[in-house]
């Protein structure tokens, strides 16, 4: 059984933003259930993000005008993700 599992089986979804791991309906978690996502967050990160239905990858083409391409490498990520990281550097940038 995936570790998404058990809470999906007791009516919780779940979404990473970022680095944060967020559960809902966050109102109706028992310590029980709060403890399980401490122990377990890396894994659940890792299941809901393999999940959600967007592609990522962890190399991605940077255009600048005035540079040659570049290749950005790091932890897999979104399109808009690798967007957001390369124009922290480069404004203008766009992403292939």
């Amino acid at each position: 059984m995936k570790v998404i599992d058990y809470l999906r089986d007791r009516g919780f979804g779940a979404k990473v933003v970022g680095t944060r791991l967020i559960v809902w309906p966050s109102s109706r978690l028992t310590q029980e259930e709060r403890r399980y996502i401490k122990l377990h967050r890396l894994e659940l990160m890792v299941e809901v993000a393999a999940n959600d239905g967007e592609a990522r990858s962890s190399h991605w083409s940077v255009l600048v005008t005035g540079y040659s391409p570049i290749t950005m490498i790091g932890e897999p990520m979104t399109h808009v993700e690798a967007l957001v990281e390369a124009r922290t550097r480069w404004p203008n940038a766009k992403v292939e």
